[in-house]
């Protein structure tokens, strides 16, 4: 192949405008799907843009397994910390049978759940009166004026149109449409965390699997290595939420040894076949090393690669890890993280800096504002942080957090400035809607 040193002009077009309606939402992972039913519960006319043919996100498009930051372990038992539109999610899942309770491991705690009924879960949420959601639809491009978003274009199967609204809420996890309108973001590749194949298996003995220490596992796994196995990581998260089955948080995927840059074509098609070559190999390892895996398969990988971190946008306040480990309280909260810093760097193993035990530290709401563009917030993983604190609050339960600030913002500042909405009456819609900002540790639900 040519090496890539041309250019070609993008030919210019007239599209129609699809619809024009108060808000419309980028992205329909945990951020996008709490900020666009919380939107239009509010009372606005929300469109949902979704670029698979459903809905969760790196929940389900990438088989994310478990949902990470609802809880702290506390005197070795899971309490919830996470509550608002994250806890409707899970007394949904759990009342249709997706979800086997809460799993403490380490010196926390997740949520195992059911892929196929998490996306069902979502589908029922997102049924909610003024909510439109459009699926296989890809943002393409923003049109921009005063520093406020008018419209977007959208890429669907039969081709571009546009969409008009006084809100934008990018919940894309890549902070695509705030680079679109020329927000200011940051993105190093050089330190961005290892994104990671999950997989699950099929035919393993799960009455056995799922009592193998994770001390055990992985020392099962470092014996493999000496072995002379070239095995990228030797611990990681492993669900059973069907008995025969589990969902392998496990591989650690680089390319020519460094983290891939997934914004660069060529990179990110090798990250995904080396995703699945490393799937693959743990088979082999597992049903080899491993009790209970003598007879598994691979049952099936995620859709796409399961990416961490890579732009973020910055805003007034940019979240450090100051701020998380030394649990800071912020008079603009929006959200309170109790999930530790976990970074998926180099080497075998994975970086874990805890919080205390109950602790959390707030979100704030100015880390949702990227600088530059009036009338757009971005909840999420690609929020206002560093890469370090980016590492505590990219979890599920945050963005579920995040989305919900976002979608009941977005309401209240109607055709003004994001920046302009009242923080005391936000907080007080977000404590009617079940948050709280001042979480007292309650027992998990079995």
């Amino acid at each position: 192949m040519s090496p890539r040193c041309h250019t070609v002009g993008r030919l210019a077009r007239e599209v129609e405008v699809l619809c024009e309606v108060d808000v419309v939402v980028a992205g329909g992972g945990a951020a996008g799907v709490a900020a666009a039913v919380c939107a239009a519960r509010a009372g606005a006319s929300v469109v949902l843009l979704e670029r698979n043919g459903f809905l969760g996100g790196t929940m389900t498009s990438t088989s994310l397994g478990g949902v990470c930051g609802l809880y702290s372990l506390i005197d070795g038992a899971p309490v919830q910390m996470v509550h608002g539109f994250a806890e409707e999610v899970r007394g949904r899942l759990e009342h249709a049978g997706g979800s086997r309770g809460a799993l403490p491991w380490l010196q926390t705690a997740s949520l195992p759940y059911d892929l196929f009924i998490m996306k069902s879960v979502l589908d029922d949420l997102a049924e909610a009166p003024r909510l439109t959601v459009l699926y296989q639809a890809r943002l393409v491009e923003a049109g921009v004026e005063g520093g406020r978003i008018r419209h977007v274009i959208v890429r669907g199967r039969g081709g571009l149109f546009a969409i008009r609204a006084n809100a934008f809420i990018d919940c894309t996890g890549d902070g695509e449409l705030a680079d679109m309108a020329g927000a200011a973001t940051e993105y190093d590749q050089a330190s961005l965390q290892f994104p990671t194949a999950m997989f699950r298996m099929g035919g393993v003995d799960t009455t056995v699997a799922m009592k193998v220490p994770r001390d055990e596992m992985h020392r099962l796994l470092e014996q493999a290595v000496a072995d002379g196995y070239d095995l990228p990581r030797t611990a990681g998260g492993i669900y059973s939420v069907r008995d025969g089955i589990v969902h392998l948080n496990i591989t650690k995927v680089k390319v020519e040894g460094h983290t891939p840059d997934t914004f660069d074509p060529f990179e990110l098609s090798e990250a995904e076949r080396e995703g699945r070559r490393q799937a693959r190999l743990y088979l082999e390892i597992f049903r080899r090393y491993v009790p209970g895996y003598a007879n598994a398969y691979i049952l099936d990988t995620g859709a796409e690669l399961g990416i961490r971190e890579t732009r973020r946008i910055v805003g007034p306040h940019v979240l450090t890890s100051d701020d998380v480990l030394k649990e800071r309280k912020f008079d603009d909260a929006i959200a309170a993280n109790c999930w530790p810093i976990e970074d998926h760097g180099g080497g075998r193993s994975t970086r874990w800096v805890w919080l205390s035990p109950g602790g959390y530290n707030h979100i704030p709401y100015r880390a949702l504002l990227p600088i530059g563009v009036r009338n757009l917030l971005v909840a999420g993983r690609c929020l206002s942080s560093t890469h370090e604190a980016q590492a505590a609050v990219r979890v599920t339960a945050n963005c579920f957090s995040t989305g919900q600030a976002a979608g009941l913002a977005a309401v209240m500042a109607g055709s003004g400035d994001m920046a302009s909405v009242d923080i005391k009456p936000l907080q007080a819609v977000l404590k009617a809607s079940g948050v709280s900002l001042t979480p007292m540790p309650k027992k998990a639900h079995a």
